[in-house]
């Protein structure tokens, strides 16, 4: 801004000096040293005051002029008339220059002429109102359509708006400000923001008033573009300030260090956890801080190994560890550390760290409480286990005996005699399958060893098993390659074999079945699809489908006993996978399943 001035008044045609608020002279144009016969080093040394003894009551008269005396080039003492106009009225900064006789005599430089130089060149937007807020004066920098700069004299902001089609809240804010500074008599400064050309516009503005013998004479306004500064405070803002009040804001602690692991930032997220104020442990080791002792010289070994290039498990990954806090109480967190680089030098350690002692509660009762299901899941398998080869005696009794009876006694006994013994026989043998599919359903529980499997081999030799009901079907079977996964080799073939079994078993009357099966997989899993164009399953049935003996088809064509699905749903879940079905009645369904990846 001074070297703004100090060009503009090496252009006014009168003698002119810039002073500060103690009256030093800051610069004086060639009349100026020419008046006063001084070099502009040498005034630079000199006060206003020495010059010019009236200079005090110039300043406190602005606006008027005041009668001075002056040593001139010749040596002789001289009469001027000394002005003073204030760029800052609240620090009395501004420009002294003297009207002496000959340059008042002159009608081509007169004050009005003087002011217009000065207005018209400043590099910001000059405004001067009258008391009910119309435009006396706007310099070019203000508007530089000279067509509508003059247009606007005598006329205000909403006059402009209404012209110019523009919304006119710009107008009304402008006007409370008017008021106001006209009431209190005290400048306002402000920023007004607004879109041209697709950017952001910041223009800082003033506003003050000017009295004359304490009667208003004019409202000053002035405003200069501060976009670009604006531009570059954001930039500052969004590095520094911004950034810190994210990192005070979040919901973990954030810690940072520098390289010789000495604290350097501790937001209140981490006030809260570890119970030290920021100021209590800026400079201090982290690691005398929340690292608990056994792991201290690990923490400090291991900021020096990855300053030095030799790596850190703990950097960019995320670990629990325990730590303190100031009561010295240990508990668990959760962190993870960022390197943070200058021109591709380590300068500090940045750590977001988590309280998860509630965390490591809930998981401990789950754990708990999954190890007492699993007490409890061994002991029903082993029960129901028990329970069904104990059904078996009996069963193999009664079928025995009721076979015996059909065979010895068939002459003896008569049509209704032999019915009930036929009933009670194939109640038992009923009761057996039923039987047999509960321990075989208790024995999926007992998990072989994980291992390779290669499904295409498993298909293959399951189908070979169930020629037979292919051929009297003529089911005909589409099988994509499938994948070698990893898993429990019996229960996988059981579970195909039942899948394949029900599309071969629920087809549609007079029409050969069609099997479809797939796999696709991602990252985490394989997904296995098999598909049949056999009678479907209502949709409020598509949920029952995997209880056991749960029957959802009376129909005494289908025999069954609702317990292979149930295996297949025991199956997926000991391989980490789920199992569902798409269907529509008389459309066919889908099985569809997944087996996981990374089996142990």
């Amino acid at each position: 801004m001074q070297n703004i001035c100090y060009n503009l008044i090496d252009t006014f045609p009168l003698a002119s000096f810039f002073i500060d608020n103690e009256l030093n002279i800051l610069y004086a144009n060639s009349l100026g040293l020419e008046k006063i016969n001084i070099s502009l080093e040498k005034i630079k040394t000199t006060t206003a005051i020495s010059h010019f003894p009236e200079i005090s009551l110039c300043i406190k008269q602005e606006g008027n002029n005041v009668s001075s005396e002056f040593v001139n080039i010749t040596g002789q003492k001289t009469k001027a008339t000394l002005k003073f106009a204030s760029f800052d009225k609240k620090s009395s900064i501004g420009i002294l220059y003297i009207i002496d006789e000959h340059t008042s005599n002159q009608k081509t430089i007169d004050e009005q002429k003087l002011n217009e130089i000065l207005l018209d060149n400043i590099p910001a937007d000059i405004a001067v109102f009258d008391k009910n807020y119309n435009y006396l004066y706007i310099n070019p920098n203000g508007i530089k359509n000279d067509e509508i700069r003059n247009w606007l004299i005598g006329k205000n902001d909403f006059d402009y708006c209404e012209h110019k089609g523009l919304d006119n809240s710009i107008a009304e804010k402008r006007w409370e400000i008017f008021n106001h500074v006209l009431q209190t008599k005290k400048q306002a400064e402000w920023i007004d923001e607004y879109h041209k050309d697709g950017k952001e516009i910041y223009v800082m503005r003033k506003l003050f008033p000017l009295f004359i013998n304490n009667e208003f004479y004019c409202m000053i306004g002035y405003g200069i573009d501060i976009s670009e500064l604006k531009r570059v405070q954001n930039v500052v803002i969004s590095n520094e300030d911004r950034n810190q009040m994210i990192l005070n804001s979040a919901l973990d602690a954030v810690i940072i260090i520098d390289t010789n692991g000495k604290i350097t930032f501790w937001n209140a997220q981490a006030e809260k956890i570890f119970g030290w104020k920021s100021e209590e442990v800026l400079g201090k080791l982290l690691s005398d801080i929340i690292v608990p002792d056994r792991y201290r010289k690990i923490h400090t070994e291991g900021i020096k190994n990855h300053f030095n290039g030799k790596g850190g498990k703990t950097i960019n990954g995320i670990i629990e560890f325990p730590a303190l806090n100031k009561k010295g109480e240990e508990f668990s967190i959760e962190f993870s550390i960022l390197p943070i680089y200058d021109n591709g030098i380590i300068v500090n350690y940045c750590s977001f760290l988590r309280d998860i002692t509630a965390r490591k509660e809930k998981e401990n009762q789950v754990e708990l409480q999954n190890k007492t299901l699993r007490n409890k899941n061994s002991e029903l398998e082993q029960f129901t286990y028990i329970t069904s080869h104990d059904l078996q005696e009996p069963l193999l009794t009664l079928i025995s005996f009721s076979d015996l009876l059909l065979e010895e006694y068939s002459e003896v006994l008569d049509d209704e005699g032999k019915l009930y013994i036929e009933f009670i026989n194939k109640s038992a043998y009923r009761m057996r399958a039923l039987v047999t599919g509960l321990m075989e359903y208790a024995r999926i529980g007992k998990r072989d060893d994980i291992k390779e499997i290669n499904c295409n081999e498993v298909v293959k030799d399951v189908l070979k098993d169930l020629s037979v009901k292919i051929n009297n079907t003529k089911s005909v079977f589409n099988v994509k390659h499938l994948p070698i996964i990893r898993g429990h080799e019996t229960y996988i073939r059981l579970l195909f074999q039942n899948l394949i079994s029900n599309a071969i078993k629920f087809n549609k009357e007079n029409i050969d079945p069609l099997v479809k099966i797939k796999c696709s997989e991602n990252e985490h899993e394989w997904k296995f699809s098999v598909k049949d164009n056999g009678i479907g399953i209502e949709k409020e049935n598509l949920d029952q489908v995997f209880i056991i003996f749960k029957r959802l088809n009376k129909d005494s064509l289908y025999q069954g006993y609702g317990i292979g699905l149930a295996h297949c749903k025991k199956i997926i879940d000991i391989h980490n996978g789920e199992i569902y079905v798409k269907s529509k009645l008389g459309k066919g369904s889908t099985f569809y399943f997944t087996i996981s990846k990374k089996l142990e």
